[in-house]
């Protein structure tokens, strides 16, 4: 059983596993962004004050989580784009 294991051969290639991860960690930073998003607009609320809004550098937070994620589900799609399920190559 353990041999059969170490036999199986995927049919991902390199780009295509580099593709998931790029997709992974923009989903990450995706969820990373909208959980910042809710807690800024929810912090004044929180703390009783308005002083608490987000100001000066916590706003470029928002653009780089968001930005840095569009561009890794980007470059995640593209290379993903020729591994469709059911598909053999290779054999």
């Amino acid at each position: 059983m353990a041999e059969r294991f170490v036999e199986y051969r995927h049919n991902l290639r390199k780009h295509e596993l580099l593709g998931l991860f790029f997709l992974f960690l923009a989903a990450s930073l995706f969820g990373i962004a909208l959980y910042l998003t809710f807690w800024g607009a929810n912090r004044p609320l929180f703390y009783g004050s308005l002083d608490y809004l987000l100001k000066g550098k916590e706003l470029l937070l928002f653009p780089l989580l968001y930005g840095t994620a569009a561009v890794l589900w980007a470059l995640g799609r593209i290379e993903l784009k020729e591994a469709t399920p059911g598909k053999r190559r290779g054999e």
